[in-house]
């Protein structure tokens, strides 16, 4: 089966080319006044010459219901999103949106998720920035913690929606590459009523491990039903600190460059786009990272200073491919990593 995905043609993209950033809004404080902001349109977005395109929110379900009284980066679920929508509007990106439940409050059924997402969908569209693209439901195996049914189930009622407005298209899965995910993707595809064209990962297991054995595996059986379905690595990111552990910038540009050097050239994954979660995290402050919860993934400190990681993922600038001696710029940090395994990443809630 690996044989059939292993075709001459590149399909894929070769470095980062979508954000996954819940804390946009509020980089620097304001959005709006943020020197990052600024320094991410000119050197980042693709409007500027620059690698990414594509932006993603991770979104409370049921956001909408709540009241609003306009974009607000510190207000509810809703007006934080609202917020997310106008500025990356202003980046000129394309939105991806995926649902989740971060109260641990969830769809008591298909009909009230339609609602919710449909909601949703209405009030993007009312400020001008329909959403193109609809993952139902967020690592349903991990932090949307679902089970494999359930999470069919929406996935059928997103691409019901999505071709009723005829604006989204449904990016199915957003599978963790958990050694468990392979028998719970098979569940969730024979419960759809539909065969999805793009298939989400988040392969934050190879990354941390420098293996895609689970990877690989999820992929083969994603792709049985055609290998002209697109994967996509809706969320993956390199740590910087996990669970109250600093790792260091060493070991998060080790990961950064496994990422882009090995992964992304692999032609039996070739992932149509990647999304990088997160660049800086908000209000000038550092990530929470304890031993109780949290993980720093940021590619920039809180100053606003680059980490190495930063570096190994930006394209230069005018280069459609990195050269061979890109390629090599961290192989110290490669050859290292079979001493520095990590244990398989814990569920991330909204930082």
């Amino acid at each position: 089966m690996l044989a059939l995905t292993c075709t001459g043609a590149w399909a894929g993209t070769r470095y980062i080319d979508g954000i996954s950033d819940q804390s946009l809004p509020e980089w620097d404080g304001s959005f709006a006044g943020s020197p990052f902001a600024n320094f991410f349109r000119s050197r980042w977005a693709r409007e500027a010459a620059g690698q990414i395109s594509l932006a993603r929110y991770v979104l409370q379900w049921d956001a909408i219901a709540e009241g609003s009284t306009g974009a607000h980066a510190g207000g509810d679920y809703r007006e934080r999103f609202e917020a997310w929508l106008v500025d990356v509007r202003s980046l000129g990106l394309t939105p991806v949106v995926a649902l989740t439940s971060y109260d641990h409050v969830y769809p008591r059924s298909p009909v009230e998720y339609r609602a919710g997402l449909e909601a949703i969908l209405n009030r993007a569209s009312a400020i001008g920035y329909p959403i193109n693209y609809v993952e139902p439901w967020n690592e349903p195996n991990g932090q949307g913690s679902e089970d494999s049914v359930s999470a069919a189930a929406f996935a059928n009622n997103a691409n019901d929606v999505c071709g009723r407005f005829a604006s989204c298209t449904v990016v199915a899965g957003d599978f963790e590459d958990r050694s468990s995910a392979l028998a719970y993707a098979q569940e969730y595809e024979q419960a759809l009523s539909f065969s999805p064209g793009i298939w989400g990962v988040h392969p934050y297991v190879s990354v941390q491990s420098h293996s895609n054995k689970n990877l690989l595996r999820l992929i083969s059986a994603l792709r049985a039903g055609g290998a002209d379905r697109q994967i996509w690595f809706t969320e993956i990111g390199a740590l910087y600190c996990a669970r109250g552990r600093v790792r260091g910038e060493a070991r998060q540009a080790s990961d950064a460059s496994y990422l882009v050097n090995t992964l992304l050239r692999d032609p039996a994954l070739a992932p149509t786009h990647v999304f990088y979660y997160g660049f800086l995290f908000g209000d000038r402050a550092s990530a929470p990272c304890r031993a109780s919860g949290g993980e720093d993934s940021e590619l920039y400190g809180s100053s606003g200073a680059p980490r190495a990681a930063a570096e190994v993922l930006l394209r230069p600038v005018g280069a459609g491919e990195q050269s061979a001696r890109e390629a090599q710029e961290w192989p110290r940090w490669n050859r290292a990593a079979s001493l520095m395994l990590d244990a398989p990443p814990v569920s991330r809630g909204e930082r």
